[in-house]
């Protein structure tokens, strides 16, 4: 009986612990993506992740210059962030920063900017990023991606540590009865 009830709080342990480590939402990418220059109107910015995310998720769109863009609508889905201006964005340069909280209740955060150059569009374009502002990005976004990564790899190794342990320890308990 003891061999049972021992068995069973390990297993219950072992579910609980690998299901909240897998319910991080990680991004994904978005459209358009980090460093793209758009030729055509865009109405909506697209983010995609590789999980749930919660209500409290949000976009916040501006020039580089500082000027907010104001969002007509914010949608949640699964999977997604989607905003949407009522019209086309103007040429210019934007930076995107956003928010989520992944189902677990963990919350992440990310940036990245873009260039809309419509050929069509009548507004007036702005002098390109200087390469090195962008080369700067990539590397804060691939760090923070890395960082991201590594945690995620170390809640599965220390999982897997952890059912060894307690496999290993289940194994010499029941050894040692005989």
């Amino acid at each position: 009986m003891k061999h049972i009830f021992t068995a069973a709080v390990t297993v219950l342990l072992v579910m609980s612990l690998s299901t909240s480590a897998f319910a991080h939402s990680h991004f994904g990418g978005s459209k358009p993506a980090d460093g793209d220059v758009i030729t055509e109107p865009l109405n909506e910015i697209i983010l995609n992740f590789d999980g749930q995310i919660e209500q409290g998720s949000f976009i916040d769109v501006t020039t580089v210059s500082g000027q907010v863009i104001e969002l007509k609508e914010t949608i949640i889905g699964e999977g997604t962030l989607t905003g949407t201006v009522a019209e086309p964005l103007p040429n210019d340069e934007y930076k995107v920063n956003w928010s989520i909280i992944s189902k677990d209740g963990h919350p992440l955060e990310g940036n990245f900017s873009f260039t809309v150059n419509d050929p069509a569009s009548k507004t007036v374009e702005k002098e390109p990023l200087e390469t090195t502002n962008a080369v700067e990005e990539s590397a804060e976004s691939a760090s923070a991606d890395e960082g991201e990564k590594e945690s995620s790899s170390t809640t599965i190794i220390l999982i897997v540590v952890l059912v060894i342990l307690v496999a290993g320890g289940f194994f010499f308990l029941t050894r040692r009865k005989k």
